[in-house]
């Protein structure tokens, strides 16, 4: 299906998401690091208490494993995450944010606020309320 404008729904899904990407990327370059390591420094430290390993960030960031190693070998180089052997499981390593990686989460955070704020600003409450059930719905149908 087309939308208005000839451009199928799958090009402007990606159009949009790379734009997004690389706004996300803008904000928090001077931080040293890209808006998925952004991300992930954030959401590793709201999980970090349940035991969070490698498999979870893979599920949460539908990445593959070996992706995720990368970026975890990256971040951990750059003293923002720890993985550590629990002493009740030693087959598996929990990951852990690191006060260095603590430390920028809130700027992060702000950064990408600021990005979606710039994005959803042209569009009215209602407008934005529609926009996100239909991507919210979008998004449950993909899995």
């Amino acid at each position: 299906m087309r939308g208005r404008e000839g451009t199928t729904f799958s090009n402007l899904f990606q159009m949009i998401g790379l734009k997004l990407k690389r706004k996300a990327d803008e904000s928090i370059q001077e931080l040293g690091l890209n808006a998925q390591q952004g991300r992930m420094i954030s959401y590793i430290a709201q999980h970090q208490d349940r035991g969070l390993i490698q498999k979870d960030l893979a599920k949460a960031f539908q990445r593959r494993e070996a992706s995720i190693t990368s970026m975890l070998q990256g971040l951990e180089k750059k003293g923002y995450v720890e993985r550590k052997i629990p002493a009740d499981n030693e087959r598996q390593k929990n990951i852990y944010v690191l006060p260095k990686g603590e430390e920028l989460i809130d700027a992060f955070e702000g950064a990408f606020a600021n990005v979606e704020n710039e994005i959803i600003q042209a569009l009215s409450a209602e407008e934005q309320e529609t926009l996100l059930k239909l991507l919210s719905k979008i998004n449950q149908r993909l899995g």
